[in-house]
């Protein structure tokens, strides 16, 4: 019996929903003899209906293009050690700040103490292997000393000379004071330092690991020198100007629109992507604020126009043609609205241009696709 009751239930629950009348659209009394829509103010308010005109509103021409967000070659750094040894200590991780000249790790070497020890040897030899080539070419001038010992004492210490600038050259490359080297006063490791200002975003060894030569093992980026760089199609390029508003947004935070402005346009073009390569400086308010690499969909203005515009959603298509409600008159119990004609023009952010001088005062610019005139 109670499966009896269960189903009846149901079955009545169905039927009401079943029944239940959806909500129309407004099907408005047309005045035959005005042509005047005749809408309710009840229908009005319950519909959220609104009322304007036509403002001036700014249309812009745009370039709708894609890109990254990259350091100029001022602005990264990738350190490697000159030199293969052992990482001795590390003073900095990814996500840290350093400024430039400060110490980023710390590499002994074998190869730099004996660096040191060549550079010390010969320093101490020069003095003797100069001054036996100086007293062989004063013999020789005065006609008492061979030939064959000026020559010889003098290719001994332009080697001896060569030998001490090159090696005094690498250690000076390497930052080490050679004045202190020369007393014997060596160095036991070498210390890389950071070219330029910015934030650690990769490095690349552990402690006690061997370091090859010229092998990357930090990156810097300076984010405050970041720039926009964007490829544009090759049908859109006699349209750039330097000095053209970019805005842009990044994938990470895509409600947040940033402003650069173009400051380089490529002469080549891409024969794959049919692309040319452009870039643009982006507004101080936005450095620092966004990371190396990043994607980001961009738009540039290349022309800006102040128009007659009403909001798009006030706008109603029909074929090739375009109509607004006007507000023709109202009463205590009702608006008359009239049907008009429109020539439109550009789009642009929820507005469309109206091209003419129509007087358009009083537009239903918020529910005119509520009104079925079937």
């Amino acid at each position: 019996m109670k499966s009896y009751i269960l189903l009846a239930n149901i079955l009545l629950t169905m039927c009401f929903f079943a029944c239940k009348p959806k909500t129309p659209p407004i099907n408005p009394i047309i005045n035959e003899s005005e042509q005047l829509i005749q809408i309710s103010k009840q229908q009005f308010i319950t519909e959220k209906m609104e009322i304007g005109r036509a403002t001036t509103h700014c249309f812009e021409d745009l370039i709708s293009c894609n890109g990254s967000i990259s350091a100029p070659p001022n602005g990264i750094a990738n350190i490697s050690t000159p030199i293969s040894g052992i990482v001795k200590s590390i003073h900095f991780t990814t996500g840290d700040y350093v400024k430039k000249g400060q110490v980023l790790c710390q590499i002994e070497s074998n190869e730099l103490i004996s660096l040191q020890q060549d550079f010390a040897e010969i320093s101490a030899h020069i003095p003797s292997i100069k001054a036996a080539y100086e007293r062989n070419k004063a013999l020789y001038n005065e006609k008492i000393g061979a030939k064959k010992n000026l020559n010889s004492s003098e290719s001994t210490y332009k080697s001896a000379k060569a030998k001490y600038e090159s090696l005094e050259l690498k250690l000076k490359i390497l930052h080490l004071d050679t004045n202190k080297i020369k007393e014997g006063d060596f160095y036991s490791s070498l210390s890389l330092t950071a070219p330029i200002d910015g934030f650690i975003t990769n490095y690349n060894m552990i402690l006690g690991e061997f370091a090859e030569q010229q092998k990357s093992l930090l990156e810097i980026v300076n984010t405050n020198l970041l720039q926009v760089q964007i490829s544009v199609f090759e049908k859109d390029i006699q349209r750039l100007k330097i000095g053209q508003i970019v805005h842009f947004k990044t994938l990470s935070n895509s409600d947040k629109i940033h402003t650069a402005h173009i400051s380089a346009i490529g002469k080549g073009i891409d024969p794959k992507t049919k692309t040319i390569l452009c870039l643009a400086k982006i507004e101080e308010e936005a450095k620092g604020k966004l990371y190396n690499g990043s994607f980001i969909e961009a738009e540039i203005i290349t022309n800006e126009k102040d128009a007659k515009a009403l909001p798009s959603q006030a706008i109603l298509k029909s074929g090739p043609d375009r109509y607004v409600f006007v507000i023709d008159k109202s009463d205590g119990q009702n608006y008359y609205l009239r049907k008009e004609k429109i020539k439109t023009g550009s789009e642009s952010k929820g507005f469309t241009e109206i091209v003419g001088s129509q007087n358009l005062a009083k537009i239903l610019t918020k529910g005119a696709y509520n009104i079925s005139l079937n």
